[in-house]
């Protein structure tokens, strides 16, 4: 397969002293992309905006803004011997980030993550009719050592070891504040020099809150990332329970049906999806409902019982508590708009 050249930012690696990238897009051998420091496409696999910016030797941001149309595969083919710590803040949708040791991380509004694969690249991959509006930054890890002048985190500390050798990850919990600091970025008010500084304040504030929230958080385990066989499994689960909402497997059935402890399955839906199996098929069926009642296509009861709810009281709860309103409030509320 030919490999194709692109500028596309999300989540690779500059060189030290280059500015250009090299992708690799799976299915689209065909695809040509000019390189440069703003990337904008709008064909068959995807609608992107992504802009690179180099805001010291040490220190590079990436915005992207991508909606995708097809599953999709980017894998970077620069040369991988920069070695940085990577940064994933994901504002909207999701990503996941395929390892070289085969395990997979993934990024969502409420997982951010740090990283380095030293003398390798990840691969990231997308779901057809998603969007994935993230922030990314790359970092010189002795930057990150003179930052924190001698007061590294005992997380952080294995993510800037000089000797590292194998890919490692560092997850950290994203809240609003973090997004809201992440979205700042994309904003265009300043040029030049002005937006620079300011983008480099805003990052050193991201990797701080990162580093943070980290530290807060339980020490990570081998069951955080999955492998590809755990990842097709997760997906064929999810298949499964929402191929008939109305009357779904259990977890039981589910786990067995895909070769997966319970534990390890709904592990791989919470790093997958953001949630456990059953938060998954809440959330879809509270997603078709509002759907059905924005078409004004069926009255609350009837829309409860196609979903799966047996107890309108139930569904209603569940309805406001996702939506701000209960399902005939919602109706109304939208229907003046």
């Amino acid at each position: 397969m030919p490999r194709v050249r692109e500028s596309v930012g999300v989540g690779s690696y500059p060189r030290k002293r280059a500015a250009n990238l090299d992708w690799l897009l799976d299915e689209a051998p065909d695809l040509a992309v000019p390189a440069g420091p703003r990337f904008v496409a709008a064909d068959e696999s995807w609608q992107a905006d992504v802009e690179r910016l180099e805001l010291t030797p040490s220190l590079y941001v990436y915005l992207n803004d991508i909606r995708i149309h097809r599953d999709l595969r980017v894998e970077s083919m620069d040369d991988p011997s920069g070695d940085w710590v990577v940064s994933q803040l994901t504002i909207a949708g999701g990503a996941d980030i395929d390892l070289p040791e085969g395990r997979l991380a993934r990024t969502t509004p409420r997982r951010s993550l740090l990283f380095r694969t030293p003398g390798c690249l990840p691969a990231f991959s997308f779901r057809a009719g998603s969007r994935y509006h993230a922030v990314g930054y790359v970092i010189d890890p002795a930057r990150v050592e003179r930052l924190l002048d001698g007061e590294v985190p005992a997380v952080l500390r294995r993510l800037l070891d000089p000797d590292l050798r194998q890919s490692t990850v560092v997850a950290a919990p994203g809240d609003a504040p973090m997004r809201a600091l992440a979205s700042s970025l994309f904003n265009r008010g300043l040029n030049g020099a002005l937006r620079r500084l300011m983008m480099e304040g805003v990052v050193l504030q991201l990797l701080a809150m990162q580093a943070a929230a980290a530290s807060a958080e339980p020490p990570a385990h081998a069951s955080d990332t999955l492998t590809r066989r755990d990842r097709t499994a997760v997906g064929e689960a999810r298949q499964r329970l929402l191929a008939d909402m109305r009357n779904p497997p259990t977890l039981g059935a589910l786990a067995d049906a895909v070769g997966l402890s319970e534990k390890r399955l709904n592990t791989g839906f919470r790093l997958m999806f953001g949630a456990t199996a059953f938060e998954v098929l809440r959330n879809e069926r509270l997603e078709h409902a509002r759907q059905v009642l924005e078409a004004d296509a069926a009255s609350p009861k009837e829309v409860a019982y196609r979903v799966g709810y047996s107890h309108v009281s139930n569904f209603v709860h569940a309805f406001r508590a996702r939506y701000g309103a209960p399902p005939r409030r919602f109706i109304g509320r939208t229907s003046t708009r």
